[in-house]
């Protein structure tokens, strides 16, 4: 799928967030906890520098457990405090919030100064696009203050967000750079980090179609009732269009049709909790 993806819009992003890294106290790198290795830009660690940071692992709804806690200790060994959230349901926010005081307690900082010790700290909400940055701030800020939708691209321009939980929060553009390894394309793909309309969107539900056989043929199995030992994407991608009808009035296979509903149930989480990268084949 060699075609151009990369919004303009994205190239300003870098530029908003050195430009207002000065005023941050903190950190918030949002991951994917389906593909933390994939959903993560390593531009950011450049930009950030020596900035306090937490890893947030964002959509722990739709992961694996056991993938989630190998993630935590993963980003702990290698020196980041990392949690689990469920920005749509608020699971893991009181844990974040706790998280951030504490990763400021005992630093340099204005907070710290009794002068301004009711301040608020000042955290900068770092990810690619539709990792889910605007739908945490508004769990954090405990009603809506940025707007969200499930499609990349939507926050173009910084917003600063106040709470109550003497935290505020400063949500960026989402910043993603080209990469050239076709797994990390087609991962932000299946996550619906890259815009469905320059895809090849039969061919991306083939893809997902072999990620799901490889980390969870039983949830695939369950969800469309079908068997998938010793088949095919191709095979169970056409097995999939008959049960749910995707059949054209020549009786040929409507593929679109099928692929559309595929990645659909996977972005909804409607195949149970599945994490499609662990940590032991982080390069």
């Amino acid at each position: 799928m060699n075609i151009n993806w990369f919004p303009k819009h994205m190239r300003s992003s870098e530029v908003v967030l050195r430009k207002n890294l000065k005023s941050a106290d903190i950190i918030f790198e949002i991951l994917d906890a389906r593909i933390p290795r994939c959903s993560r830009d390593e531009r950011i660690d450049l930009i950030t520098k020596e900035k306090p940071r937490i890893v947030v692992l964002n959509k722990c709804d739709l992961s694996d457990d056991a993938g989630d806690r190998k993630w935590v200790a993963y980003f702990e060994k290698n020196g980041a405090k990392a949690v689990t959230v469920s920005a749509v349901h608020g699971n893991g926010i009181k844990k974040l919030i706790k998280s951030a005081h504490g990763a400021l307690s005992g630093k340099t900082s204005k907070l710290h100064n009794m002068k301004d010790r009711k301040k608020a700290i000042m955290a900068m909400v770092v990810g690619i696009p539709n990792v889910g940055k605007s739908t945490l701030i508004n769990a954090i800020a405990g009603k809506k203050k940025t707007k969200i939708a499930n499609k990349p691209g939507v926050t173009k321009v910084k917003q600063r967000v106040t709470t109550r939980n003497q935290l505020e929060l400063l949500d960026t553009p989402g910043i993603l750079w080209p990469k050239e390894d076709e797994e990390t394309f087609e991962s932000l793909a299946f996550i619906g980090a890259i815009k469905d309309e320059v895809l090849d969107l039969e061919t991306l539900s083939l893809s997902l179609m072999k990620k799901l056989i490889d980390f969870a043929p039983a949830n695939l199995a369950r969800r469309y009732q079908i068997h998938v030992h010793e088949q095919s994407p191709l095979e169970i991608l056409e097995c999939i269009a008959m049960k749910r009808g995707c059949i054209r009035k020549n009786k040929n296979i409507d593929y679109m049709r099928v692929s559309r509903i595929v990645l659909g149930d996977f972005r909804k989480g409607k195949f149970g909790k599945i994490t499609l990268e662990m940590p032991e084949n982080d390069a």
